[in-house]
C-alpha cells in the first residue's frame, strides 16, 4: 500500500497563518507532492493565545488553504500552570487521534507519513507518542537543544525526547553537514544531508522591486541591509563595528528583535547609532522588495554552536537577488564563498563592505543567482521523498 497522506507538525511557534516569517516546514508543506496534506498548527501557548484573543475551542478546528488542511489545537487559552499543562496536553493528543481518523480513515497509518522537525522537540515528541505512526520523517533544522536559555534540566528532557524520535524515524534529514557530523558523533545516528531551499520566483528582480520604499527614502545611501530576527546567533558586536566603520551610508535591520536573547547593552548602542536603522518586522511578501532596494546584503552570524549548525534561509534568498553579500564564515556560507564575500575575521568583514560596492559586476550577479537555481523547495521535497522510499523499502 503506497503513501497517500502526510501529517506535518508546524515549526514552533510559527502557525500556518503567520505572515511575518517563513520557515522550512511550511515551505516544504506547500511543495511536497503527496495527495492529502494535513498541517498541524503548533501550540502557541496561553499568553500568545490570550494576546491574540483566540476563542475557547474544545476540539481541533480545521480550515482548508488550497490543497492543505490546517488544524489548530484546542484549549490554547487555558493556562498550563498548577498542573493543568499535562492534563490539557493528554486531552489534546487524545482527540487529535480521533481527528486524524475522521480525516484519513481508521487504517491511515499504513498510508501516511508523519513529518516532524526539531523546531519544537517537545511538541514533536508528544505528537509522535500520540499518533504512533508507521512512517516518520524527522527533519533536523537547527541545534535546537543548544539554543541559549535552555536549562540543564530541560536539555536532559529534550535530549531524551530527541533520541526517541530519531530511534523511531524512518528517515532523518539535516540542513547542514555540521549537524550530520554532530548527530553521528553524539547520537551514533546516520542522517541525510538535505540543505534548505528557495522560492526563486519570489526573489529575482521584478519591475515593482525597483520602486522606492517609503521606509528607506530618508536613509543615507548606500544601504547595507539585513533581513531576519536579531537573536542569539547574530553578532551584535560586529554590527556595531560595521556601523562605526562606515563613513557614509546606513545599516538597515528589517525584522523583529528578540530582546531576551541578546545583550541589552549592545542592543542599546546599536539603537542609538546614527548609521543604523531598525525598521521592525515586515510581512514576508515584502522581503524581496527590501532586498532589491539594498546595495549590499549582510549576514553577520556569530560562531556559537547553534549558529554553526544552521542553514539560513536568508542566504539562499540573498543569492537569488544577485546582490553582493557580505557574510561571516559559518559553514553554510562557506559553501558559497565563490559567489559571496565570506569573511573569517572582523577586519575582513569590514573591508568587504567596501569591496562589495566597488568590485561587484553583472557577471558576478548572474553567477550568484545560478548557484541556487536548482535549490528549490520542490527539489528538496522530491529528494526527501526519494530518500524516504529507499528507507521504506529497507524497513
Amino acid at each position: 500500500m503506497g503513501v497517500k497522506n502526510i501529517i506535518i507538525l508546524g515549526m514552533h511557534p510559527h502557525t500556518w497563518e503567520n505572515t511575518e516569517i517563513a520557515d522550512t516546514v511550511r515551505l516544504m508543506a506547500k511543495t511536497i507532492n503527496i495527495h492529502n496534506k494535513i498541517f498541524v498548527n503548533p501550540s502557541i501557548g496561553f499568553r500568545h493565545a490570550l494576546s491574540q484573543r483566540q476563542p475557547l475551542q474544545l476540539t481541533w478546528v480545521g480550515k482548508e488553504y488550497n490543497s492543505i488542511y490546517v488544524i489548530t489545537p484546542p484549549l490554547e487559552i487555558i493556562p498550563s500552570s498548577f498542573g493543568l499543562g499535562k492534563i490539557k496536553n493528554r486531552f489534546i493528543m487524545k482527540i487529535l487521534n480521533r481527528k486524524v481518523c475522521s480525516l484519513l480513515g481508521p487504517q491511515w497509518r499504513e498510508q501516511t507519513i508523519l513529518y516532524l522537525s526539531s523546531g519544537g522537540i517537545a511538541q514533536s515528541f508528544s505528537i509522535m507518542e500520540s499518533l504512533k505512526p508507521k512512517w516518520l520523517i524527522f527533519d533536523v533544522l537547527d541545534d535546537n537543544i543548544g539554543f541559549p536559555g535552555t536549562s540543564e534540566k530541560e536539555k536532559t528532557i529534550l535530549k531524551n525526547q530527541f533520541t526517541q524520535i530519531m530511534q523511531k524515524a524512518t528517515l532523518i534529514t539535516t540542513v547542514s553537514k555540521y549537524l550530520v557530523n554532530k548527530l553521528s558523533e553524539e547520537y551514533n545516528c546516520k542522517a541525510q544531508f538535505l540543505p534548505n531551499g528557495l522560492d526563486i520566483g519570489k526573489f529575482v528582480i521584478k519591475p515593482t522591486y525597483t520602486q522606492p520604499l517609503s521606509e528607506l527614502l530618508s536613509l543615507e545611501r548606500p544601504l547595507f541591509g539585513f533581513v531576519g530576527a536579531i537573536t542569539s546567533w547574530i553578532d551584535l558586536g560586529l554590527l556595531l563595528k560595521a556601523a562605526d566603520y562606515l563613513t557614509k551610508g546606513t545599516i538597515v535591520i528589517v525584522g523583529s528583535v528578540i530582546e531576551s536573547a541578546v545583550s541589552k547593552d549592545s542592543l542599546d548602542k546599536l539603537c542609538r547609532h546614527p548609521r543604523l536603522s531598525f525598521l521592525g518586522p515586515k510581512p514576508y511578501f515584502r522581503v524581496p522588495h527590501f532586498l532589491h532596494q539594498f546595495d549590499v546584503l549582510l549576514l553577520p552570524r556569530n560562531y556559537e554552536p547553534h549558529s554553526l549548525a544552521s542553514d539560513p534561509l536568508k542566504l539562499y534568498e540573498y543569492l537569488a537577488t544577485g546582490k553582493p553579500i557580505v557574510s561571516t564564515a559559518i559553514p553554510s556560507a562557506m559553501r558559497f564563498s565563490n559567489v559571496a564575500y565570506v569573511c573569517d575575521s572582523d577586519k575582513g568583514f569590514l573591508n568587504a563592505l567596501d569591496r562589495a560596492q566597488k568590485d561587484w559586476t553583472p557577471e558576478k550577479a548572474v553567477k550568484a543567482q545560478n548557484s541556487v537555481k536548482d535549490l528549490t523547495w520542490e527539489n528538496r521535497a522530491k529528494e526527501m521523498l526519494v530518500h524516504f522510499r529507499k528507507k521504506q523499502l529497507i524497513k
